[in-house]
């Protein structure tokens, strides 16, 4: 038989088999249908309690994976922005690069003409010293 805690609570009743304490067969027959009938009952009860035990577990089962579906759906909208944002910032990362290289060619290229120019100078103010005495 399963454990039923209610059982265990109430002194097994002991069967007498039909002798000379019962005047005839339909009084053990009788004691036999109430003892048949409180074993259903609380075999029953127990059963219902199992199941109600078994309904509030479910319950709170559901009540917890309600919760962690909303914490999902709060991180998962948190996520989509922080990538929005990742691909934003990659985006200024590329264009400030492209700035970055950009300079820097105009500076090589603004640097040799200058130079040439002073070059160039510096040749003349010497061949004008080197003429005049």
């Amino acid at each position: 038989p399963p454990n039923i805690p209610s059982m265990r609570q109430q002194p097994p009743q002991q069967h007498i088999p039909p002798s000379s304490s019962y005047e005839d067969e339909d009084e053990y027959m009788d004691q036999l249908a109430r003892e048949s009938a409180t074993l259903l009952a609380t075999y029953q009860h127990s059963d219902l309690e199992g199941v109600q035990k078994v309904e509030r577990s479910m319950v709170e089962v559901t009540q917890l994976l309600s919760r962690f579906t909303d914490l999902i759906t709060e991180q998962q909208e948190d996520i989509c922005m922080i990538h929005d944002q990742a691909l934003k910032s990659k985006d200024n990362v590329d264009k400030g690069q492209d700035q970055l290289v950009d300079a820097a060619n105009r500076g090589e290229k603004s640097r040799h003409p200058m130079a040439t120019f002073i070059v160039v100078m510096a040749v003349l103010l010497l061949f004008f010293n080197w003429i005049t005495p």
